[in-house]
């Protein structure tokens, strides 16, 4: 199987990390939370120190595993560079939107402050989880964690082996 970047699209709270940490040890793949390599300073420079990080982090793991699953949430611009800075590295880059309402979001486990339901309401709004660019929309507010963790494990499967 070719090398493979799974990037999780989404707004704060749906799920990106928490889904792709446990899809990542169901399926024996590296994970990179993409708020551990974030770059305070202005938007652009911000974004592209980040996102430099976040392919360095990748190629670490992909050293040791066949796929490493990426949680961030994505704009456009950082869709095109991954898309195109793992194409000239012979890696496969593939992207799952998730979403969920933001009821379901703020009744979760996880306590958000009312700043991070409303930044992930904005988000929602922004079209976050439900990009163009996305491979496939994944629901994870239709299940238990469990059964919504499965649902993904298998979907990664799908796109990985479609390609």
């Amino acid at each position: 199987m070719q090398k493979s970047v799974i990037l999780l699209d989404g707004p704060i709270g749906v799920g990106k990390t928490s889904l792709g940490q446990a899809a990542a040890s169901a399926l024996g793949y590296g994970f990179i939370d993409g708020d551990d390599h974030s770059v305070p300073g202005d938007w652009l420079r911000s974004i592209l120190q980040t996102s430099r990080r976040i392919v360095l982090a990748s190629e670490q793991a992909l050293q040791t595993h066949e796929a490493v699953i990426v949680s961030y949430p994505l704009r456009c611009t950082n869709w095109i560079f991954y898309q195109q800075t793992f194409a000239r590295m012979g890696i496969a880059c593939r992207t799952i939107g998730l979403i969920a309402d933001i009821a379901s979001i703020s009744a979760r486990d996880r306590m958000l402050s009312k700043g991070e339901i409303t930044r992930s309401a904005e988000m929602i709004a922004q079209g976050y989880g439900q990009r163009r660019f996305s491979d496939i929309i994944f629901r994870t507010d239709e299940a238990g964690f469990d059964e919504t963790c499965q649902q993904l494990t298998e979907r990664i499967r799908q796109i990985l082996n479609c390609c």
